[in-house]
């Protein structure tokens, strides 16, 4: 059986702006065995469709499905389709989805043997049958793309032909079984077999069969010493090579050689916090000028520890306004924080959550008059889509005013002896004292206090010029004085 490469997703056509008019409805994506089908609604006079992949227009078809080969697996694709007229002006659109290709393990074998050979131009993979298994998946890395699933066939040998001259490529396999209409389970991939294309040279030529000059497969390959961008890799040396290549799959994404080097050790670096790795190690050797590869290793793997974020706490929260029913407070910013958390207590009760804010600030409302309350804030910073916080919350608590207002004094009376004046008011129950406003001509105002028995000011000197005075009740609330408002204003001087 052949099968003929074809990478859909590395085609390209030049998009212009059109104006589209219309929605294509129910565009879906599923895994088919080894397709990706997309299917639609269809739209009533369209002459075809265009199909889009990752913002790139991959083709065309004629009826409202599609299905696609040639992607990566355990990939997010971006995936849209448009409705084109007779001229191919494109009159309606789907919405864009994501959908991510993936497989269902089981326990079929791993394919073994596979052998990879190329003449004039072909290229030719055999291996040995897995029990129970109805097909067989090819995969192919290619420079640049990643490792591709291209297609799959029945037997246990395909030819392929489509690459292109003096680039290397990645052959492997995997063991497949029909379990029902929609739903196919799979062995793990071979190890791949890797070649250079050269559509002058026929198999006689091919690295993969002079098996004296081809370096044994490398074993022993360990990770260790794991940090969240770092880890260490080490292997058993092969004799007579001239050097090794570090192969590296982050996420279960295609294996991409990231070192090229001699001795058995090496250190990866750039690594990203909290990720799976997987790293395979090939060993090499020149032959006329060219490199011959041996099998590459089993992979070991590893998860790199969860990047260290620190968050600062929030320092001062404080009370812009309170009253009987409402409060709003505001507080010290936090270097590098992405927002804030906002807690609510009533009492001695437990914490609900508020709400978050980008701001420095935060209204409560719908308090109730002369009631304790407790405020917590924590500030938090987004990394990798993850919310990591403030090791310690800052908290603040206050007290709403009292429902009753201080009243007006009253009553107020200016009574003058000679050089000296008494003042008295009526008295005002539930408040902390009185100030008295006191108005010394040419000197200005000047404020005298009596406590909240007192009634009364008695003994101040006036002279023979026109004074006044006003008293106000005022009372703490949170340790801050609040006042009521001033009486009328008396008039007096000496007599």
């Amino acid at each position: 059986m052949t099968l003929i490469v074809l990478l859909i997703l590395m085609m390209s056509t030049a998009i212009q702006a059109v104006s589209l008019v219309g929605n294509i409805s129910d565009f879906k994506a599923s895994m088919n065995g080894s397709q990706m089908k997309l299917t639609w609604s269809s739209v009533s006079n369209s002459a075809g469709y265009n199909v889009y992949v990752n913002g790139t227009k991959i083709g065309s078809v004629y009826s409202n499905e599609a299905s696609l080969i040639g992607f990566s697996e355990n990939t997010t694709y971006r995936l849209r389709v448009t409705a084109y007229d007779n001229a191919k002006v494109e009159m309606a659109t789907s919405n864009e989805i994501n959908f991510t290709t993936t497989t269902n393990q089981t326990n079929l074998s791993q394919v073994k043997d596979l052998t990879v050979t190329q003449a004039n131009g072909y290229v030719t993979l055999n291996w040995s049958k897995v029990n129970n298994a109805d097909k067989y998946q090819v995969f192919v890395d290619v420079p640049g793309f990643g490792n591709m699933n291209i297609g799959e066939v029945t037997t246990t040998n395909a030819m392929l032909q489509g690459f292109s001259n003096g680039m290397r490529y990645g052959f492997s396999i995997r063991a497949c079984k029909t379990l029902n209409v929609d739903n196919v389970s799979y062995g793990e991939k071979s190890v791949a077999k890797y070649i250079t294309i050269d559509v002058n040279k026929d198999d006689t030529n091919n690295d993969n069969n002079n098996n004296l000059t081809r370096p044994d497969r490398v074993t022993n390959v360990t990770t260790y010493d794991i940090t969240e961008t770092t880890a260490t890799v080490t292997w058993k040396e092969v004799s007579n090579i001239d050097g090794y290549e570090v192969l590296v799959s982050k996420n279960y994404g295609s294996y991409q050689t990231v070192i090229d080097k001699t001795g058995n050790r090496t250190v990866l670096s750039n690594l990203t916090p909290n990720s799976y790795y997987r790293v395979k190690v090939v060993a090499y050797k020149w032959v006329n000028n060219k490199k011959v590869y041996g099998d590459e290793s089993s992979y070991s793997s590893f998860t790199t520890k969860e990047e260290k974020i620190t968050v600062g706490n929030v320092g001062t929260i404080y009370m812009d306004s309170l009253t009987k029913n409402s409060a709003k407070i505001s507080w010290t910013a936090v270097n590098g924080a992405t927002g804030y958390n906002i807690y609510f207590a009533q009492g001695n009760g437990r914490y609900q959550y508020k709400g978050s804010t980008t701001n420095r600030s935060y209204a409560f409302s719908n308090l109730q008059a002369n009631t304790s309350y407790k405020v917590k804030i924590e500030a938090y910073k987004i990394v990798n889509g993850k919310e990591y916080t403030s090791q310690t919350a800052t908290v603040k608590s206050f007290t709403t005013e009292n429902n009753t207002a201080i009243s007006k004094v009253t009553g107020l009376k200016a009574t003058v002896k000679g050089t000296t004046v008494s003042l008295s008011w009526s008295k005002i129950s539930g408040v902390a004292g009185y100030e008295i406003d006191f108005t010394v001509p040419g000197v200005g105002h000047i404020s005298l206090y009596a406590n909240s028995n007192g009634r009364k000011v008695s003994g101040i000197t006036v002279k023979d010029y026109d004074y006044t005075a006003r008293v106000r009740a005022y009372k703490y609330v949170n340790g801050v004085k609040t006042y009521g408002p001033y009486s009328d204003i008396v008039k007096f001087r000496e007599k």
